[in-house]
């Protein structure tokens, strides 16, 4: 009986171990699985970071003006001597033309010889005397003169009016000149912050080591960037020495291969060979008894055999000597890629230091601009002054001169009586010449028009010759040349095709008439700009940084929901079509606590926040609970903010979520970013 209860007691214990394995499994199970349908997560730490509004871009600068080049003969293009892109000063040839006579001269020619032909007959006409015409019209001339005279004082008034427009101009245009430098002096003392943590007494001090320490940077960093240029020129020359020795190589490589092709070693015996067949004669010599017909033939195959190794001898000493020269011309190319190497090597090096000297020249900027602005503060604040008062005068002035302009006008408007006096003695005249040549006979008519017509006939004559003599002067040696300074954008005619009279040839950037270029940003850093906005020149180690201003921002049509083009106008020196100019926009970085990805940031009716993990310990293990905290953003760039609400190191906070979460949501750790 007791030995039952005792069995009953282990079934029921067995049970409940296996009962107790089970739940456990599945409850493994269940927590794995319900892991796996969590939201994966990315975390990192709000960490001490620097936000940064600066907002870098880089184009390509182009002429605002261009200026198309006509041609007015039929001529045939004997070369292009330029290309698009290419840079080229006034009075460059362009075009070369082929000597021969155009289309136009050989018209020119027609037409001069009908001239000519027309002019002899006009001039058998009979010639008349018109002394009394002279008289009538001297007369009437005399009356015009008395009109003029009247108007003489008009005139001087018209002088005094023009000459008032000039100054009104000049001291309008000082005026904006002050104007625009007093803005300028007042933008540049409102972009100063100076340093005020140093007295009176210490501040010299520190400024002339700040100064110091920034020039020797700055000549460390450009020496530096000498030596780059430097090394790269080098690297340049050593291009043509690399191809040469290899070319000397390849040609010497070239004539062996060519002198082997024409002297096949084709049945001629190695020295193995010939030993092999002298053993084969000894044998038989030894056989007993010997075979003479045998040896006989065997001495027949060995004589041969080596009188085509020696024939064939120069050949294989002249193949050596051709592997010697290649092996020393091998030799001389390794010697100038090890140097070439070397260069390599020395660029990569230079390039290194010269990242090192930049961050060094970065960091003792700003220390040294502070300084620098606390130092120029006063000197540019009394010129302020100074501008301003001459501003004042120029204004004073300009008020003078329009007074003085409206008394003048007003003048020469009541004097408008003396133009109409002048108008109507020269229809007396007019009127007078028309009755007198009315009562003249028709030849005296005829005569006065045939003169006319001498005289026109004889001038167009004299152009029609000087027409001929310029396009016979072009017909040798012609060419097409640049009549202004600038880049070549587009060439409409080859070597070889005939020009249209009239056509464009070529049409040129010019660069005096300023500059512009384009970059993209996205619609968030074009909020954070504004037309005049002077940018910042970057990578230009010139003594004159150009200068840059924002023209224009517009639309991007290939993107226009997520970006826009910033338009630039570009001033300064050294300054040319194509060009890839580097720019900078906004301040500079700074540091702040707690900084995390934009990412991490979220947005509703109750404001910005973010989603925290907070960790609860459980008997199969850790599980991790999103959390809302409230935020305040402090500073933003394009892809980090600072904020306030979370403590740096503190907490760790959401950054990527592979499904939407909410508050008191359970997730899974993917990945630690801190």
């Amino acid at each position: 009986m007791k030995t039952d209860v005792t069995k009953r007691r282990n079934i029921i214990k067995n049970i409940a171990i296996v009962f107790l394995a089970v739940m456990l499994v599945l409850t493994f199970f269940s927590n794995t699985i319900l892991n796996y349908s969590l939201p994966e997560v990315a975390v990192q730490y709000p960490m001490y970071g620097t936000i940064s509004s600066r907002i870098r871009g880089q184009g390509t600068v182009t002429a605002n003006q261009t200026y198309q080049i006509y041609f007015d003969e039929s001529r045939v293009i004997k070369s292009v001597d330029v290309r698009r892109g290419e840079i080229v000063q006034k009075g460059a040839v362009i075009y070369r033309l082929e000597d021969a006579p155009s289309d136009e001269l050989n018209n020119a020619n027609n037409t001069l010889t009908t001239m000519y032909i027309n002019y002899k007959r006009a001039l058998m006409q009979s010639t008349y005397d018109y002394s009394g015409i002279l008289e009538e019209i001297s007369e009437l001339n005399k009356l015009l003169k008395e009109a003029v005279s009247i108007k003489a004082n008009l005139e001087i008034n018209k002088l005094l009016y023009a000459d008032l427009q000039n100054k009104i101009r000049l001291a309008e245009n000082k005026r904006e000149e002050l104007s625009v430098k007093k803005q300028e002096l007042e933008q540049y003392l409102n972009s100063l912050k100076p340093d005020t943590s140093y007295s009176d007494e210490e501040f010299p001090v520190a400024y002339a080591i700040a100064k110091t320490d920034y020039e020797n940077s700055k000549a460390m960093l450009d020496a530096e960037k000498e030596n780059l240029k430097n090394l790269q020129r080098q690297l340049v020359a050593m291009a043509n020495p690399v191809l040469e020795a290899q070319s000397a190589v390849d040609a010497k490589i070239q004539e062996r291969d060519d002198y082997i092709a024409l002297h096949p070693d084709t049945d001629v015996p190695t020295m193995t060979e010939i030993e092999a067949k002298e053993n084969e004669l000894e044998a038989a010599e030894n056989e007993v008894p010997p075979d003479a017909d045998k040896i006989k033939r065997i001495k027949n195959e060995l004589n041969a055999m080596i009188y085509r190794y020696f024939e064939y001898l120069p050949v294989r000493e002249q193949i050596d000597e051709y592997n010697k020269q290649i092996e020393n011309l091998t030799k001389a190319l390794n010697t100038v890629k090890n140097q070439e190497r070397d260069i390599n090597t020395a660029i990569t090096f230079s390039r290194n230091r010269i990242d090192v000297l930049q961050f060094t020249h970065d960091d003792l900027y700003e220390i040294y601009l502070p300084l620098k602005a606390r130092y120029e503060y006063g000197d540019k604040e009394a010129e302020l002054v100074n501008v301003t008062a001459e501003l004042i005068s120029a204004q004073e002035e300009v008020n003078a001169l329009n007074e003085r302009k409206s008394t003048v006008e007003a003048k020469v408007m009541t004097e408008a009586e003396a133009d109409a006096l002048v108008v109507q003695r020269q229809k007396e005249l007019n009127d007078k010449q028309a009755s007198y040549e009315k009562l003249k006979a028709q030849n005296e008519l005829d005569e006065q028009i045939n003169k006319m017509n001498l005289e026109n006939m004889k001038r167009e004559i004299i152009e029609q010759e000087a027409l001929v003599k310029r396009l016979q002067e072009k017909a040798i040696n012609g060419v097409i040349t640049a009549p202004v300074t600038g880049m070549i954008i587009n060439l409409t005619y080859v070597t070889g095709e005939k020009t249209n009279s009239g056509a464009v040839v070529a049409e040129i950037e010019i660069s005096e008439k300023g500059y512009t270029m384009s970059f993209t940003v996205t619609i968030e850093q074009s909020r954070r700009l504004s037309v005049g906005q002077v940018a910042q020149v970057q990578y230009y180690y010139g003594s004159n940084a150009p200068y840059a201003e924002i023209s224009a921002i517009k639309t991007d049509y290939n993107n226009p929901r997520g970006s826009r083009i910033v338009e630039l106008e570009v001033r300064g020196d050294n300054i040319y079509p194509g060009q890839t100019m580097y720019v900078a926009l906004g301040e500079t970085g700074r540091e702040y606590e707690a900084v995390i990805p934009n990412s991490a940031i979220h947005e509703d009716n109750k404001g910005k926040f973010v989603y925290i993990v907070e960790a609860k310990n459980t008997p199969i293990g850790n599980r991790y609970i999103a959390r809302r905290a409230d935020i305040q953003v402090i500073a933003s760039d394009d892809s980090s903010s600072a904020i306030s609400g979370v403590s740096a190191y503190a907490n760790y906070i959401i950054t990527t979520s592979s499904k939407p979460i909410t508050d008191g949501m359970q997730v899974r750790l993917i990945e630690n970013k801190y």
